[in-house]
């Protein structure tokens, strides 16, 4: 179950990394190029907006539908055309992402190895994700991908698993990064050391505006904070739903951190959408003992 949890907090950071730009991408119809659709629950979920990185160590990319405010997931450790299962990772700690985060929901359904399910919640492990062409001179990617998700507060605490077929993504413009809003800053010591991002994101999505802001290509501090939030001090739960610590540093199993802390909102201004804020977290893993220490945060940001 800790590895569960590690998985679903991947997801949440990688949504707000990559999920940022969803709300300028470009309106697509189904079966024709950029667009992404997957078949579940006897229909087909179309995208209105994709967004992919192809990076020097990872491929990302997240399809959303709106109105509903639901996406799909898909990150891979690698940047190779090719076929991908739990199975045929070559590195025993790299992260298979293939999850469905549905509109306004606390827990995604996500791709899971057998090995780390409970034989009661008859689950089976199907998840492939084919990268069938990267064309780096058009700059578009394209493959295929199925999976079963589940997502383990469902179903009244008992598991709830949802399968989807003949995912299918089709000529995505991809890029190496997104750029900055110049608006946004943020600064923050990571264990003492000066957090330098390279890049400072927001986005209001579900109720909530996710912030993001990547140091390097990976490595990620997170916050998740209410839309309809206030001037005040709020205490910040490890795991919390209302108000969401995360760190990632780096695209292993082991590399995700859920933070409890303590987050100050020093003005919001709701027309311009514009948030100010300090914070402090202590961040920890249920993989294993290492811990960070976050001091001195502090960002400005427009979503």
């Amino acid at each position: 179950m800790k590895k569960i949890s590690v998985l679903f907090l991947f997801i949440l950071t990688s949504s707000l990394v990559f999920n940022s730009c969803s709300s300028s991408e470009e309106k697509f119809d189904d079966n024709i190029d950029g667009t992404l659709h997957v078949d579940f629950d006897g229909k087909t979920f179309v995208s209105t907006s994709v967004q992919a990185i192809v990076s020097d160590k990872y491929i990302s990319i997240t399809g959303l539908r709106a109105p509903n405010g639901d996406f799909i997931q898909i990150t891979l450790p690698t940047n190779k055309v090719g076929t991908y299962t739990w199975k045929n990772l070559t590195n025993v700690s790299d992260v298979l992402v293939l999850g469905y985060t549905p509109a306004a929901a606390k827990n995604s359904f996500i791709c899971v190895p057998n090995e780390n399910i409970d034989a009661s919640l008859k689950y089976t492990d199907t998840g492939s994700l084919t990268i069938s062409s990267i064309d780096n001179a058009t700059k578009k990617i394209s493959g295929t991908f199925q999976f079963t998700g589940i997502d383990f507060t469902g179903n009244n605490g008992k598991g709830e698993v949802k399968t989807f077929t003949n995912g299918v993504f089709t000529n995505i413009p991809f890029t190496a990064d997104v750029a900055t809003p110049i608006s946004n800053t943020f600064s923050a010591k990571l264990d003492g050391v000066a957090f330098v991002p390279t890049s400072v994101f927001a986005i209001l999505q579900s109720g909530k505006i996710s912030i993001s802001v990547r140091r390097g290509s990976v490595e990620t501090i997170g916050l998740s904070i209410p839309s309809t939030v206030k001037t005040g001090t709020y205490a910040v739960e490890d795991l919390g739903t209302d108000y969401t610590f995360l760190y990632n540093k780096d695209l292993t199993g082991n590399g995700v951190f859920s933070g409890a802390g303590s987050l100050t909102i020093t003005s919001h201004d709701t027309t311009k959408k514009i948030v100010k804020g300090t914070f402090t977290s202590k961040y920890t893993s249920f993989m294993i003992s290492e811990v960070h220490n976050l001091s001195e945060g502090a960002f400005t940001v427009s979503y």
